[in-house]
């Protein structure tokens, strides 16, 4: 990688964190906190009085990552938006929530080649408040990017995959691999696992738990999720409700209606009231219990 490369992500790293460090958070306010037993609680005393409590997560399957899925929707249920922020989640939701709390226990973080939008994007934990509980949870400073494309990225031309400092997973399909091979040969810190009928989903899944990713925070889009969703992979969706209309109409995170258990439920304050948190769960599966 050239110097020009490097010293460009240590300005983002340092825009990103100097950018979460300036938000004006509001503080949740809880309704409702009801979690199982044997959930995983992280949190720290700043996390917590902006979070009004201790965050969940679903405890670990047997020989498969956990997976959770966090989303912002519309309120008239739409997620799709070229800017994510535009939906009106507002900015407690962006730097306590999706760069925050679901990432900084999370070994990785998933997200479809659509998503990274150009190969900008590094999914990581910015504030510094974040980055020094991440640190206090025995993490290291950035999670495993996983990228999910059938038809491969252009890894020559785009950041992300750039970095040595940061490790890769790229998910693809036989095509994919094909067209990814050479670029993939001067990478050795990109791992590829190719999904197709013969290895699912799921398989893929099962060897990322024998890497030691245990934890994986899928960020999207919608495609992704609902693959996810039908492969049984997902127990805890985080989702924020904006109090705001928008978005691109029909794009809920699911084509069906979901059997979700609302766990936990937060409302936003100040100049965010009207934005609603969930934690829901998704029911269990014989798939992911008989593994």
């Amino acid at each position: 990688m050239s110097d020009k490369a490097i010293s460009g992500f240590a300005a983002f790293i340092d825009r990103k964190s100097r950018e979460a460090a300036a938000a004006e958070l509001p503080p949740y306010a809880t309704e409702l906190e009801q979690p199982l037993d044997r959930m995983t609680t992280i949190g720290s005393p700043w996390t917590e009085r902006l979070f009004d409590g201790l965050f969940y997560l679903s405890p670990l399957p047997p020989r498969l990552p956990a997976c959770h899925l966090i989303f912002v929707q519309s309120r008239d249920g739409n997620t799709g938006a070229r800017n994510p922020q535009t939906l009106g989640g507002g900015e407690t939701d962006k730097h306590l929530i999706y760069e925050g709390l679901t990432r900084v226990s999370a070994d990785a973080v998933l997200a479809g080649a659509s998503t990274v939008r150009g190969g900008s994007m590094v999914f990581s934990v910015w504030h510094p408040e974040l980055v020094r509980l991440r640190h206090a949870l025995g993490q290291p400073r950035h999670p495993v990017q996983i990228i999910a494309t059938r038809r491969g990225v252009p890894i020559d031309r785009e950041r992300l995959y750039n970095i040595p400092e940061l490790r890769l997973v790229l998910l693809t399909a036989p095509g994919g691999i094909a067209a990814m091979r050479e670029a993939l040969a001067e990478r050795p810190w990109i791992t590829s696992i190719v999904v197709d009928a013969g290895f699912t989903l799921a398989d893929a899944f099962e060897q990322m738990r024998a890497m030691g990713i245990e934890r994986i925070s899928a960020v999207g889009g919608r495609g992704l999720a609902a693959e996810l969703i039908d492969a049984a992979l997902v127990q805890d969706l985080y989702l924020t409700t904006s109090p705001l209309p928008g978005g691109e109409p029909g794009t809920p995170i699911y084509p069906r209606p979901l059997d979700l258990r609302t766990v936990v439920r937060k409302r936003g304050t100040l100049h965010e009231a009207g934005v609603l948190f969930e934690h829901s769960l998704l029911p269990p599966t014989s798939r992911i219990h008989s593994r």
